[in-house]
């Protein structure tokens, strides 16, 4: 097939120059044309094109028969990347947990089973509860309540600093009555000073001696004292601080009628005593005070 060239005169010789015919190009040297080699193509790149689909499957097709490309690239609308928003309200899934962005995990109102860790219920909670406990346990698994060996009839009575088990009549809050003994050696029609752990204020019912002693109960160590000298058969002067005495002929109880209520000025729980021994010969005297209790 003869080839018509155009002509070269005053033509690059650098390859640059060329001429195309019947889809075949071909380079002017300088001294003659040849058809594209190394670095060329021997096809008219200009019937070659490219068409391009929408984001998809990523792929790329040629179609022989008429030199198209078809390129589908692939879809990136779930991956993060300036103008994407791919947190919360994102729809996309990579940062969801069963189906839950994490501010739902913070949310307390979607709780709905479990058993929630004893640091999250520390602090002061001003709500309305409503039911019952499954089970408490004990009571003394709370902090503030001490109890030791309870008994029938006994209630929760707090002294201060805990809640403490404490024996009530019937659990009414009445107190039930008492007794306190002490027991001291004492030589014949000598006195000795005792104290007894009672109430702080009680009402006292009745004195038992186990030999014949004169007994003075007072307020304070100083009315003791104050009374040291008075004889048996002197009445004690009002507000001297003497709460009541009794002169026993044995081991017998004497019944205080009416009651007499006794106390400790200082608000202690100690009752003070004067015990003189009258029967006849040193003896370990017991003084036994039956009451019942009036203060905490």
């Amino acid at each position: 097939m003869a080839i018509n060239f155009p002509s070269t005169a005053g033509q690059p010789t650098d390859g640059s120059y060329t001429y195309t015919v019947a889809g075949l190009t071909y380079v002017w040297n300088g001294s003659s044309w040849a058809a594209a080699g190394a670095g060329q193509s021997a096809t008219d790149l200009t019937l070659l094109s490219v068409s391009s689909n929408a984001a998809g499957t990523p792929s790329l097709s040629y179609n022989s028969n008429n030199g198209v490309f078809t390129y589908t690239p692939p879809d990136l609308s779930g991956f993060s990347g300036p103008g994407l928003n791919d947190g919360p309200g994102s729809g996309l899934d990579a940062d969801l947990l069963d189906g839950q962005q994490g501010v739902y995990f913070t949310n307390a109102s979607n709780l709905n089973a479990g058993t929630l860790s004893a640091d999250r219920l520390s602090g002061v909670y001003n709500i309305d509860v409503t039911g019952s406990a499954g089970s408490l346990g004990a009571l003394t698994n709370i902090s503030d309540v001490s109890i030791a060996v309870p008994s029938n009839g006994q209630v929760l009575q707090y002294n201060g600093a805990n809640w403490v088990n404490a024996t009530l009549a019937g659990a009414t809050g009445l107190q039930t009555r008492t007794t306190a003994q002490v027991t001291q050696s004492i030589a014949n029609n000598t006195a000795a000073n005792v104290s007894i752990t009672t109430a702080k204020t009680y009402v006292l019912y009745s004195i038992q001696t186990s030999h014949a002693a004169w007994v003075t109960i007072y307020d304070s160590t100083a009315s003791r004292t104050s009374d040291a000298s008075r004889t048996e058969l002197t009445d004690p002067l009002p507000g001297s601080g003497v709460l009541t005495e009794v002169i026993t002929t044995g081991a017998v109880t004497q019944i205080i009628t009416p009651g007499t209520i006794c106390y400790n000025t200082a608000a202690n729980t100690t009752t003070y005593m004067k015990v003189v021994n009258k029967s006849g010969s040193t003896n370990n005297i017991t003084v036994t005070l039956t009451y019942l209790q009036l203060e905490a």
